[in-house]
């Protein structure tokens, strides 16, 4: 459906760059006009060629993206190779006579029209996911802290597009409970039933405890009637990309490649983070004297708060804040830390008796975090990583933990667009690792943008 509606979208687009060029930009007056007839026959070529680049970059592939935003740059980079390519063959096949600023003012008119469908057909997707409709069938196997945040975040986000319809577990506990409203419906074992039933369309593990054999045995019953299987991966199948083959003494190997940040890849992370840097320091130095004024006249004490943290290699730095705490919180720490709200090594409460209310609008915004831009600038923090432990957070760590110090942490990160508070420690660190395993510079672009919707909504933050 997507190709036939593309081969519409790029003929029209030809067609507005024709008139554009020889209808609009007039003052660039071409030795003649050619007529559209001249066009049209080498539009039905032109128009395979875009569509074969499209393929073959995957831009058609149904499960290739997890967001809009993937799919929107799959699109910029497809029309840019294929604009590309028409250049090219003006170069090489002189027959295939074209105007070059028909070819120019179609790369932006393509952009323009084939990503504002996207952007309308993902509306229209959203609120049709919204009102109930087009919504899969979501199974989790497993309810335990993962599957049970998996259900929340579907079910508090209908536009996924997910109805979680159950979970199954083996804990005879968990037997006939319901967590969020969803119910366990029974053990492991009876997933075949429900797939016979063909009540739903997707199944999720969510869980590592289940043995190897059980796991190949579900993922077969889920082929055989055509039902899309995914799981939550462990700590070894996080590091899958960095896996090469090898042997020794004919015994096949598998070899642990360096993590991508390093070297030139950490040098061009560290330039993207030094000019981020200065230019939101530039752009935000009104609001920070705004902020800073208010702080003075709502509540006694500095203006900014410095903690120390762990950051890169399990090196000490102060990190800066807006002090949206009172004066005495560090003393305070002692009479409240029983009242965490969050699993593990974190300390996070909802309702934080130290928290002034100007600290609790900050926080909900994440204008406290904003100061961190001077630690981005000088080196002990990037835009995006790991979440900065405390001193006191990282003595406790087991030794996997420590995989999220090996890069610099972040002001914002994966922890952030997938949970913030809501997330448990470990599933947090998880998320880390997947990031240290897989970063990229379109990553980190993602991530930036991700936050964005994150914090205005504010989900997960307290």
């Amino acid at each position: 459906m997507k190709q036939i509606i593309d081969t519409v979208l790029i003929f029209a687009s030809f067609v507005l760059a024709y008139y554009f060029r020889f209808h609009v930009l007039l003052f660039i007056t071409p030795g003649s006009i050619p007529i559209f007839a001249q066009y049209f026959r080498v539009l039905i070529f032109v128009t395979l060629i875009w569509l074969a680049i499209f393929n073959l970059i995957g831009l058609y592939k149904h499960k290739k993206f997890t967001a809009l935003i993937d799919e929107l740059a799959l699109l910029f980079l497809g029309v840019t190779i294929a604009t590309l390519a028409l250049v090219g063959l003006l170069f090489l096949y002189h027959e295939f006579w074209f105007s070059r600023l028909v070819i120019v003012n179609v790369w932006w008119i393509a952009l323009a029209i084939m990503g504002g469908a996207r952007l309308l057909a993902a509306a229209i997707r959203r609120h049709l996911r919204l009102k109930g409709f087009d919504c899969r069938k979501l199974l989790i196997l497993g309810a335990g802290e993962m599957g049970q945040l998996l259900a929340l975040k579907v079910s508090l986000n209908k536009s996924l597009g997910y109805r979680v319809v159950g979970f199954l577990d083996d804990d005879q506990v968990k037997q006939g409970e319901k967590y969020y409203d969803i119910p366990v419906l029974g053990e492991i074992a009876k997933i075949k039933e429900i797939l016979a039933r063909q009540e739903v369309g997707e199944v999720i593990f969510a869980s590592a405890k289940f043995a190897p054999e059980k796991v190949l045995d579900i993922i077969t019953e889920c082929e055989r009637f055509g039902v899309e299987f995914k799981l939550i991966p462990g700590i070894l199948e996080l590091i899958a990309t960095r896996l090469d083959t090898d042997q020794l003494a004919g015994i096949p190997l598998l070899t642990v490649s360096e993590i991508k940040l390093q070297g030139f890849n950490a040098l061009i992370k560290r330039i993207v983070d030094i000019v981020g840097s200065i230019i939101g320091l530039i752009i935000l130095t009104p609001f920070f004297l705004l902020i800073a004024l208010l702080i003075k006249l709502t509540s006694p004490g500095p203006i900014f708060f410095n903690q120390e943290r762990i950051g890169l290699d399990g090196k000490t730095f102060k990190m800066f804040k807006f002090r949206s705490m009172i004066k005495e919180a560090e003393e305070r720490f002692e009479e409240i830390k029983s009242l965490s709200e969050v699993a593990g090594h974190l300390f996070k409460i909802k309702n934080d008796p130290r928290i002034t209310p100007l600290g609790r609008f900050m926080r909900h915004w994440s204008i406290d975090e904003l100061p961190q831009l001077f630690n981005v600038l000088i080196g002990d923090m990037s835009l995006v990583g790991p979440r900065p432990p405390l001193p006191r957070e990282v003595k406790n760590y087991s030794s996997w933990h420590a995989k999220r110090l090996r890069v610099r942490p972040g002001i914002t990160g994966p922890w952030q667009v997938a949970g913030r508070s809501l997330l448990p420690f470990d599933d947090m660190v998880r998320l880390d690792i997947y990031y240290i395993e897989n970063w990229s510079l379109w990553l980190d672009l993602k991530i930036l943008l991700q936050t964005i919707p994150v914090v205005l909504f504010g989900f997960g933050a307290y």
